[in-house]
């Protein structure tokens, strides 16, 4: 007979997984693939799976298992903000630092962010390298919605 009660709170391992809308990781890994086929077509030579969806679909996870509320909100603002100002890169990158001061007390997810952002690279190299991403992006949904043209109602005219 096993010594475990069920009173007993559930490992880390065995709690159940997070949820950010509505998806597991795994779901938000392949519809982040599938939101970027566009890109990757554009920029064959970057493993963006590897190297960009899945880790930061765990750190986005993690975050929000581990770090306290306050410090998600705010890692979250300062994140948003970073990424709509990546045409400035040093003020980009001060949002960056600000970011990662909120995981500070969670080492393996300071880990993840820096392993993401910090390490591989100098920093206003990546915010540059994202800069061009986002752009390419943008531009990119742009021209489709611009291919599709306004549908007609059936009385002939636009919507």
């Amino acid at each position: 007979m096993s010594s475990s009660t069920s009173s007993e709170p559930p490992s880390s391992s065995e709690q159940p997984e997070v949820q950010i809308l509505g998806r597991n990781r795994e779901d938000m890994i392949a519809e982040s693939v599938k939101n970027g086929e566009d890109v990757q077509k554009q920029f064959p030579s970057v493993d963006f799976k590897g190297a960009v969806i899945e880790p930061s679909v765990n750190l986005s996870f993690d975050i929000q298992r581990h770090v306290d509320e306050t410090n998600q909100r705010r890692y979250n603002t300062l994140m948003a903000e970073m990424l709509n100002n990546t045409a400035d890169t040093a003020f980009a990158e001060r949002l960056l630092w600000e970011a990662r001061k909120c995981l500070e007390n969670y080492p393996e997810v300071v880990s993840q962010f820096d392993d993401l952002f910090i390490t591989k690279r100098p920093v206003p190299v990546m915010i540059r390298d994202l800069h061009e991403v986002l752009t390419t992006k943008k531009e990119t949904v742009r021209r489709m919605s611009l291919k599709n043209p306004e549908q007609e109602s059936p009385g002939g005219t636009r919507t």
